[in-house]
């Protein structure tokens, strides 16, 4: 408490002292306030500090059984990563196999000759298409940078362009399309094909490179089982009425990159024109008869009988099928992919590198009221583009060709999502070898995850132990905690010993931790078989392990996950009524139990939102009780103040009759 002072009086007489010792008294209600509002603050953040160890526990749980849970990420190795990789989904297998790449997917890159700097790209409608995209804009002239600047504006993710200065006085221009394959061919029209023939960038073909076959009746031929002699050949397509079919023999393939194209489209034929043959009913004879005796004994007529359906129907049942399209190789018919809609062009691009010796394009229309047409096939050289070539390709537009398992495969891209399920391969450059690619259980970060979720348990297990037992040993055997950490927890130590929300909390988690959970075809059913355990089963007494602190055999733990990482993952969220959710398993057991006491309106919001009361009625109390106090102070100061005045008044006044007595007597 400050010094008292009373302007004007000396404090002769204690006053002050007096005034301290009264208000000493006075302030002990509102000192027993402080303390209470102090231990209210202190609970509040004990529960708030369990709170948030319960709330990262459950979290830690939860994404142990969630759909995005450690154990089913997948991880990919490659024995040449220079050469292919591998991306695998959380849904891919576990397996390896094997991809030779032999070449990797390209797109057209053309440069022009030498320009020189000072040149201009005239006035004009500059169009440039690749497959079936195109960029075109009005171009006012000027300079060839700026040229290509308002080239890329406009490209939208089709083309880009370049200047390459090649020495001091001349330049390149380099146009080139972003995307691979063969069909994403790079192609001017309007004015930019003369510019480009005028760079130098293309050139006239000095020789058709493509090849068209298929184009009279004499180029195409029968096959078994099939109607030959209504398809017709007409305008450059290939007509094949219901039930036809016919073979392509294809022209003599040479050189790696060649391939063919053409158009399907399937219609509906406007009347069913294919009829089975008149077939007459059976006559059966009468039925005979026996005489004996005299006695004439007749059979009963036959109880066979025909469907009327049978005797009128005169049409083929109806089929569908839209497996069309075959090759024809020397070791027989491999099939393309079946017609995906009617009325709609299909393209067909086959790449001879697939096929052994291929010899034929077979059509089978199988279906009784469709028919099929297709463009007379075209053999193609990968390197044209129509009447054009380019005159400086740094590259040319071609498809990835690569091996899977020693099947040949062709696709337009370098990143592959359609062949290995769940897993896209990365081609980076071709090899001469096969390369393994291995997909595994990504085991590092379900450890991670069980480790991160053990660690969170103990810290829980910590605050348990401290809050309810008044036992400094709790503290001082948890060597890893700093020394502020250690302040904390003796401050905290025994705060809320008898209180069961705590104990029981504890119990019920020690036990979903040690339960059994037993699924049907597992071995796996106990946490201690994973390498987690409470250490106290090891036959050495140990008070620490009895405080309910879990331990981890990473030795095992490693072990088990790369053995039976499925069996891991049912153990902590498994479904058990196989509705598609999960009901069962450690992690789902613990994120249920922690919800009670985390969850808005919970266990744990209970009583912190109790403690804010409590800590607002008593500072309001405290607030009351100072001013009570100041009130009190003040009226003793002032009843002290008169009583000092008064006594040096009396004071005054009696020194005044001592010396005017003393004057009397010396008279």
């Amino acid at each position: 408490m400050a010094d008292i002072s009373i302007p004007g009086v000396s404090n002769k007489y204690g006053t002050n002292e007096t005034i301290q010792k009264l208000m000493e008294v006075e302030r002990v209600p509102l000192t027993r306030e402080q303390d209470k509002l102090e231990t209210y603050k202190q609970e509040q953040s004990a529960w708030r500090d369990v709170n948030r160890r319960m709330s990262a526990l459950r979290e830690s749980a939860r994404s142990l059984y969630s759909f995005d849970n450690p154990f089913s990420s997948k991880l990919s190795e490659s024995s040449d990563e220079y050469t292919v990789t591998a991306e695998p989904t959380r849904d891919a297998s576990l397996e390896s196999f094997k991809i030779k790449v032999m070449q990797t997917a390209s797109a057209d890159r053309f440069l022009s000759g030498e320009i020189e700097k000072n040149s201009e790209v005239p006035e004009g409608t500059y169009t440039i298409t690749v497959n079936d995209k195109k960029v075109s804009f009005n171009w006012k002239g000027g300079k060839l940078s700026d040229f290509s600047a308002a080239l890329n504006r406009r490209s939208n993710g089709i083309v880009k362009s370049s200047i390459i200065g090649v020495s001091s006085t001349k330049q390149t221009l380099l146009v080139e399309a972003l995307e691979t394959g063969s069909e994403n061919r790079l192609q001017f029209e309007d004015d930019a094909l003369d510019f480009a023939l005028r760079i130098g960038m293309i050139k006239k073909s000095a020789v058709s490179r493509q090849v068209t076959f298929g184009r009279t009746q004499s180029e195409i031929s029968s096959i078994p089982d099939f109607i030959f002699s209504a398809v017709k050949v007409a305008d450059g397509s290939i007509k094949a009425p219901p039930v036809t079919g016919y073979q392509i023999p294809i022209p003599s393939v040479s050189g790696d990159n060649k391939h063919i194209t053409f158009e399907l489209t399937m219609t509906t034929t406007d009347s069913p024109t294919v009829q089975k043959p008149a077939v007459a009913s059976p006559v059966l004879p009468d039925p005979s008869r026996i005489q004996y005796k005299g006695i004439i004994i007749y059979n009963d007529d036959s109880e066979i009988g025909f469907s009327p359906e049978n005797e009128d129907s005169s049409y083929i049942d109806p089929v569908e099928n839209n497996e069309i399209v075959y090759i024809k190789t020397s070791s027989g018919e491999i099939p393309l992919e079946p017609v995906m809609a009617e009325n709609t062009k299909q393209k067909y691009t086959i790449d001879p590198f697939l096929y052994d010796n291929i010899e034929a394009i077979v059509i089978k229309n199988r279906n009784t009221e469709k028919t099929v047409t297709i463009t007379s096939p075209v053999l193609s050289d990968v390197n044209s583009t129509g009447d054009y070539e380019p005159v400086n390709p740094v590259s040319v537009a071609d498809d990835a060709k690569l091996q899977y398992e020693g099947i040949n495969m062709v696709r337009s891209s370098n990143k592959i999502d359609d062949i290995v399920p769940n897993v896209t391969l990365n081609l980076h450059e071709a090899s001469e070898r096969p390369v393994t690619i291995t997909i595994k259980a990504d085991t590092d970060s379900a450890k991670d995850a069980l480790i991160q979720m053990v660690g969170y348990y103990n810290q829980l297990m910590t605050d348990f132990n401290v809050l309810t037992q008044n036992k400094p040993e709790l503290i001082t055997e948890l060597e890893y905690l700093t020394t502020e950490e250690s302040e904390e927890y003796e401050k905290k130590l025994g705060m809320f010993t008898g209180d069961t929300t705590l104990s029981t909390g504890k119990s019920s988690l020690q036990r979903i931790l040690t339960n059994n959970y037993i699924i049907e075809g597992n071995d796996i059913s106990m946490l201690a078989q994973i390498g987690i355990s409470t250490g106290s089963a090891s036959g050495v007494y140990n008070a620490s392990r009895l405080r309910g602190y879990l331990e981890i055999d990473e030795k095992k733990l490693d072990s088990v996950l790369k053995e039976n990482i499925d069996e891991v993952k049912d153990l902590f969220g498994y479904d058990s009524d196989g509705d598609k959710v999960i009901d069962s398993g450690i992690a789902y057991m613990l994120d249920r139990n922690l919800q009670a006491y985390v969850q808005t309106g919970g266990i744990l919001s209970t009583k912190i939102a109790t403690l804010d009361t409590r800590i607002s009625t008593t500072q309001t109390s405290i607030t009351r009780l100072e001013s009570q106090l100041e009130k009190k102070e003040a009226e003793y100061k002032r009843k002290y103040g008169n009583m000092e005045s008064t006594l040096s008044t009396l004071e005054s006044q009696s020194t005044s009759i001592t010396n005017f007595s003393d004057q009397l007597s010396n008279r």
